[in-house]
């Protein structure tokens, strides 16, 4: 019984070390999953080649070589829009369009430049350039267009919100 005792008393100034230093358990364990390399969103079209024409002109980039099934398109380094036809991927299009892609830009200017764009393009606008506090320090300046299909495209850049 006292050895029982002894080993809860253990594991309990273990786990008090451990939040004392901030430090989980699985953490302390060193059980991290593997640095993430990049990221891609996908959506699911109808009409893939509509989608893709539109894309491609206001993205003014090419697809990468894939299947006729998809198409991928590098926003970044390490990240890709990629869009799938009805039949072609692990999902199908939806009525709900509850997704959105972030393109997220440097600065107030750049989201003007994109926002003079989609409009030099006839794309219909959304959500019209505005500023949105979230918190005592980060805002968001940022439009919102739909692709052919309804899915919302957001182009944003985070801004230190201003002190009264």
């Amino acid at each position: 019984m006292r050895r029982r005792f002894k080993l809860l008393e253990v594991i309990i100034a273990i786990l008090a070390l451990a939040w004392i230093q901030g430090v989980t358990p699985a953490i302390a364990a060193d059980d991290r999953p593997s640095p993430i390399a990049g990221q891609m969103t996908f959506f699911y079209y109808n009409d893939l080649p509509r989608a893709a024409a539109f894309y491609e002109k206001l993205l003014a980039v090419a697809p990468e070589p894939t299947p006729d099934w998809v198409r991928l398109y590098p926003l970044t380094a390490t990240s890709t829009l990629g869009l799938v036809n009805a039949t072609g991927g692990a999902l199908h299009p939806g009525g709900d369009k509850s997704a959105m892609a972030t393109i997220v830009v440097d600065g107030a200017a750049a989201v003007d430049s994109w926002h003079a764009r989609v409009k030099s393009l006839g794309i219909s606008i959304f959500q019209e350039p505005k500023l949105v506090k979230l918190d005592e320090r980060r805002s968001i300046y940022s439009f919102i267009v739909h692709d052919p299909e309804g899915y919302a495209l957001e182009f944003l850049t985070w801004t230190r919100t201003a002190k009264p």
